[in-house]
């Protein structure tokens, strides 16, 4: 598993008129994981009848909201593979008919398997949650949180339980998306520290106490008014990651 610090694993059961039927799967990774995957490699398998080009298409949505959307380091490399593998043991048959139910098995199972990723980043300390709305387009808070979920100075106030709402404020405004600034909000877990175009910095020593959890939520309003919205899952920077890499040698 080379840097990863425990193994990935998840699975489902879902039942559907025509029977039972199983999603499985696996996955490593730990360092240069970026959307485009990187060195990350999983494998989801189903007892299900699946023909190629439809489990094609459910995997491609499935991954998109989950593979797709975490970060641990921005890094990206040319040997990330994701399969999916189907071999009809069950007896049930999924058709097009039943292409919801395989995508949402599919992303229950890939999320799981993303999402441990990302804990199990190197030099991780902390899961990130990174909720963006207001945005015009999904396509644009998504291009938002990525660019917050790659912010070395928004990974590393994280790692120090530092509300530092400054940040995330400029990376926002930095995205290259629609954002009001006048009507822009921002919080860490519950506690809005930015909202009017105006801070609460008296609320930062709550939203320290939220940042020096394992679990971080980190939520930011574009003040569009838009309907756009998007998560994605970073990690902390810490020194560990520095020294993890700077002795690293393939």
């Amino acid at each position: 598993m080379t840097t990863d610090p425990f193994p990935k694993e998840a699975a489902v059961e879902v039942t559907v008129p025509a029977g039972t039927f199983r999603v499985g799967g696996i996955a490593k990774g730990s360092g240069m994981i970026e959307p485009m995957l990187a060195t990350m490699l999983a494998v989801v398998t189903t007892d299900a009848g699946v023909e190629p080009a439809l489990l094609q298409r459910a995997l491609t949505t499935a991954a998109d909201d989950t593979f797709n959307a975490i970060s641990v380091d921005g890094e990206c490399s040319t040997n990330d593979s994701l399969f999916a593998l189907a071999n009809g043991t069950s007896g049930v048959v999924i058709t097009e008919k039943d292409l919801d139910v395989l995508v949402e098995a599919l992303r229950r199972v890939c999320e799981a398997l993303a999402i441990g990723i990302v804990r199990g980043g190197e030099g991780a300390t902390k899961l990130v949650t990174i909720d963006v709305s207001g945005a015009q387009s999904n396509a644009e808070a998504k291009k938002t949180a990525r660019a917050i979920a790659n912010s070395l100075l928004v990974k590393t106030a994280v790692h120090g339980a530092d509300p530092n709402w400054g940040r995330l404020v400029a990376v926002a405004g930095r995205a290259g998306v629609a954002f009001d600034l006048e009507r822009a909000r921002v919080q860490v877990g519950d506690v809005e520290l930015f909202a009017g175009g105006r801070p609460y910095d008296e609320r930062a020593p709550e939203a320290s106490v939220h940042l020096q959890g394992t679990d971080v939520l980190l939520r930011v309003d574009l003040g569009t008014g838009g309907s756009g919205r998007a998560r994605m899952w970073t990690c902390d920077l810490s020194a560990d990651y520095v020294k993890i890499n700077a002795e690293y040698r393939t």
